[in-house]
């Protein structure tokens, strides 16, 4: 590993303007920024139905109909991220206790089996144009593992011009993963830029190498050199983040890790962010043994 690629992921505290966070975020040393979650609209298994194909951030509507409907100044902040250490911003779908990928997988057997002329495809074709920084779609699918809608659902993203990135935890599911992988890498070669890999509460134990390992024993000639960020949270704090990351610093598959959540970073350092942002990010580099980006 050469360079280093440490990921964090942000929740309400990007949502719809957090402050000093964003000059912040640049001078921490992480490279990615992770929106997280957004989800899509639903009209069944809900107290209020929503517009099937919407586009949530968190609870708030952002995108109706192909139209943004979101707070008026935050897509020219979303677009202002990358800089420092920041290099790029991405967007996950799903988390656990959703049904985003339920829905998802309706939207397309009620589309016979495609997206084409959907209202989802046309919120993501408006999201593409109102936050242009954003390059890569995450995929934390927890739920509904549907390959043929999955895949479909990341082709159509990838026609857009997103790459894509999977964040799984479940070894039970991990056919699935690879499954799609192989897919897409038929499709679409260099399409999925990397695994985002839970390594922390239901993917506690998870080692990249047993995922590498799986990628490669279904796609021979697939090169998982750096391909794997190992991921930790907070409730391991910046020690035992360095103590994970130690024990896959000589996994040649691992190119960096990912924290959960910025959120809970500022929690827990209330009077000095930017310290704490850093603890992490020092945590990540000195259990992989590569130095940080700032």
């Amino acid at each position: 590993m050469s360079t280093l690629n440490s990921a964090v992921y942000a929740e309400g505290c990007f949502y719809p303007a957090p402050g000093d966070t964003v000059s912040q975020l640049q001078e921490s040393g992480f490279t990615t920024l992770i929106l997280s979650l957004f989800h899509i609209g639903r009209n069944y298994d809900i107290k209020t139905p929503q517009i099937m194909g919407d586009i949530y951030f968190n609870n708030t509507n952002i995108i109706s109909q192909g139209s943004y409907v979101g707070d008026v100044g935050w897509p020219a902040l979303i677009n202002k991220v990358i800089g420092g250490s920041i290099t790029q911003v991405c967007a996950s779908i799903g988390g656990g206790g959703v049904q985003d990928y339920e829905t998802i997988q309706k939207i397309y057997n009620d589309g016979g089996n495609s997206f084409s002329g959907t209202n989802l495809e046309k919120c993501f074709a408006t999201f593409r144009k109102t936050f242009p920084s954003i390059s890569i779609i995450d995929m934390d699918c927890e739920e509904t593992y549907d390959q043929e809608s999955f895949v479909a659902f990341c082709q159509m993203l990838i026609g857009m011009g997103f790459g894509i990135t999977f964040c799984p935890y479940d070894t039970f599911e991990q056919s699935f993963w690879v499954g799609s992988l192989e897919a897409l890498n038929s499709s679409n070669p260099g399409a999925v830029k990397w695994w985002n890999l839970q390594c922390y509460d239901g993917g506690g134990g998870n080692d990249p190498q047993n995922w590498a390992d799986a990628i490669t024993g279904t796609i021979s000639h697939f090169n998982t050199d750096n391909f794997i960020l190992a991921g930790d949270w907070t409730n391991a704090e910046a020690y035992g983040v360095k103590q994970l990351m130690k024990s896959f610093s000589s996994e040649t598959c691992v190119a960096g890790g990912f924290i959960w959540t910025l959120d809970n970073i500022i929690q827990q350092y209330p009077h000095d962010p930017l310290s704490g942002m850093k603890a992490y990010t020092t945590a990540i580099s000195t259990g992989l043994s590569v130095p940080v980006a700032v």
